[in-house]
């Protein structure tokens, strides 16, 4: 009899695999953070801080050109946006900078780990089962909102940034409300697990009422 194939392969090794690279590389940059000079995880031991305000859009046909100030401490670099760092960054601007990179970090890694659970409850009590099912349905809610959320938060935190690096700039938190980019192809993935979620349901409950019947 031939051996049957793992059905939940390549995905179980793929998620497997990078779960364990980000917690290699996560202690890795955690001991440098702690032990060496310069080096940072997650903006976390970051000497200095730069953002830039990608919604503001500097034209050189623009006459004049618009001024532009940062705030005491901070530096400005004129491009296609104008982009502000600081050498001696507050605490506020510190843990503002480090929630623009952990929150996106944080989306990731909860997908993966609920990904994993689903593998693992899939390998264990198998494929067509209420369990199963379930647990997909959480993976897709996490993807399709926590990823609305998590792009929400982000452009929030970076937001606020730019406002406490510049002094002419009218952005603030709330403006990161009507900026923030949409996350498209999340939307659709986790839509589309919630449909997978809910075709898996409706056969599990199908599958039941048949052994019920025989």
């Amino acid at each position: 009899m031939p051996k049957v194939r793992n059905p939940l392969e390549p995905m179980s090794t793929a998620v497997k695999a990078v779960l364990a690279l980000v917690a290699t590389l996560m202690g890795m940059g955690l001991l440098g953070a702690l032990f060496a000079d310069g080096m940072s995880v997650l903006g976390i031991g970051q000497k200095f801080v730069c953002v830039t305000d990608a919604t503001t859009t500097i034209s050189v046909d623009e006459q004049p050109i618009p001024a532009f100030r940062p705030a005491p401490g901070a530096s400005l670099s004129m491009g296609a946006h104008p982009g502000y760092c600081t050498e001696a960054p507050s605490t506020v601007q510190s843990l503002l900078n480090t929630a623009t990179q952990l929150v996106p970090f944080v989306f990731t890694v909860g997908a993966l780990l609920l990904a994993l659970r689903l593998i693992r409850s899939a390998s264990r009590d198998g494929l067509y089962t209420t369990q199963t099912a379930e647990r997909l349905r959480g993976l897709g809610w996490w993807v399709l909102a926590g990823s609305v959320l998590a792009a929400m938060a982000t452009a929030m935190a970076e937001k606020a940034l730019i406002a406490s690096l510049s002094l002419d700039s009218d952005t603030s938190a709330v403006s990161g409300l009507l900026s923030w980019d949409v996350p498209f192809l999340a939307i659709l993935t986790g839509l589309g697990v919630l449909s997978f979620a809910r075709i898996m349901r409706v056969g599990v409950t199908m599958r039941e009422d048949l052994d019920g019947t025989v």
